[in-house]
């Protein structure tokens, strides 16, 4: 495959100085070494073939947005070479490349201008570039009336009409709407059947693993991974999570309610061998225990969850008054503290970030009352091995072929 962004030993160092006087002083000689010295990036090696949808992931401040403005020509790298075989748009903060004063329509007259664009050209594309960004009725106001979804669609409309060899987007996704993204990846989409190269930043990491073809994982200012989207995105989750416990939401950041007979104190999500563990491999098994205060004498009380996929669909859920045995706990003496647990031996779900709810219901007068519900008590991360696998969850099955001729082509093999 062709190269057409090559970065050799890449580093960004900025000058960090206590007080803006320092500054001064040292651009005067009246001082030296009035900075400390902040690299945001470090060593940095790439190679990205023409035709690549290439994404780039990482913690914030892990040096992508960096990375994206040496790229994009904004900023020149301290060290190492940088070349780009080919011409850039980019899509970074909003409102870069945008005057405030200035009308839509003369924003994109600006912008074509820098790309190299005549005025005849950038005439031929203000119609489309005002249909596709929908801003018809304000083109000619100045954009500093615009809201921030506004600049957002002027933005990257602008950038993907001058028709470049790389088209750089950075988060510029998360600002819109549901629809006008879906627009937007349509349009990447057939750039990328163009033979176009994207780079593309994102933290939304399934948008990633769908859209990318190649991801760069970023950390602390270095390139950490570059690979295949599931090997690098497995990485990242394990990077983000594999020595943290599960995240318990503090106080008032999840809606909880109930009669309170019935405190729960805490959920802890544990492997098989107890240990407290957040990352967790499809069909491992999973621990949850639900640590429980007696604030008033209570009976039938019922434990259950409800499992969810962090875009809020609905999995499914559990509770020990479904098990075999039908069982209703009853608890008499305030004060005495114990442990709920519920053990999933194989938890067949696939790559993903989950969240669960915690039922904690009375159910002695047959209508079910809450007594302590917990909305997003606890999260918990799918990383997945199985690559080839896409939905929720796993669903194990074996195949056979009946009535075969034994010498056919068709038999299994």
């Amino acid at each position: 495959m062709e190269t057409i962004i090559e970065a050799v030993q890449l580093g960004k160092c900025y000058r960090l100085y206590a007080h803006p006087i320092h500054r001064v002083r040292e651009f005067l000689g009246w001082g030296r070494n009035l900075h400390r010295e902040f690299w945001a990036l470090r060593d940095v090696y790439l190679n990205i073939g023409r035709g690549s949808s290439f994404g780039i992931i990482g913690p914030n401040g892990a040096g992508k947005s960096t990375l994206l403005k040496l790229l994009s020509g904004i900023s020149q790298p301290t060290v190492g070479s940088l070349r780009v075989h080919g011409s850039v748009a980019s899509i970074l903060e909003l409102g870069t490349g945008f005057h405030p004063e200035f009308s839509g329509r003369n924003n994109i007259y600006l912008n074509c201008a820098l790309q190299g664009r005549t005025r005849e050209e950038a005439t031929a594309l203000v119609p489309g570039i005002a249909a596709f960004s929908e801003l018809e009725e304000f083109i000619d106001q100045p954009v500093r009336t615009y809201s921030t979804g506004m600049y957002l669609r002027l933005a990257f409309a602008v950038a993907t009409a001058v028709n470049p060899d790389v088209l750089i987007v950075d988060e510029a996704l998360a600002v819109g709407d549901e629809r006008f993204r879906n627009k937007c990846l349509d349009r990447m989409n057939d750039f990328h059947r163009q033979g176009k190269t994207i780079l593309f930043v994102s933290h939304d990491l399934a948008t990633v693993r769908h859209f990318c073809t190649h991801v760069a994982l970023m950390d602390q200012g270095s390139l950490v991974a570059v690979g295949r989207p599931d090997e690098v995105l497995d990485r990242y989750l394990e990077m983000c999570h594999r020595d943290k416990v599960p995240a318990q939401p503090g106080p008032g950041e999840s809606p909880r309610w109930g009669s309170g007979e019935i405190h729960v104190e805490r959920i802890e999500i544990k492997n098989a061998g107890g240990r407290p563990q957040a990352v967790f491999d499809t069909n491992e098994t999973v621990i949850i225990d639900a640590l429980f205060r007696v604030v008033s004498p209570v009976r039938g009380v019922v434990f259950g969850y409800q499992f969810f996929r962090s875009d809020g669909t609905y999995v499914n859920g559990t509770n020990h008054f479904w098990h075999p045995r039908r069982m209703a706990l009853d608890f008499g003496r305030p004060g005495m503290e114990g442990c709920v647990r519920c053990e999933i031996p194989r938890l067949p779900l696939l790559r993903g970030h989950y969240y669960l709810t915690l039922c904690c219901y009375n159910r002695f007068d047959g209508f079910p009352q809450p007594v302590d519900h917990w909305e997003r008590a606890a999260s918990f991360t799918i990383s997945g091995r199985m690559t080839d696998q896409h939905g929720i969850f796993y669903m194990d099955s074996d195949w056979s072929v009946q009535g075969l001729d034994p010498a056919s082509e068709g038999r299994l093999s």
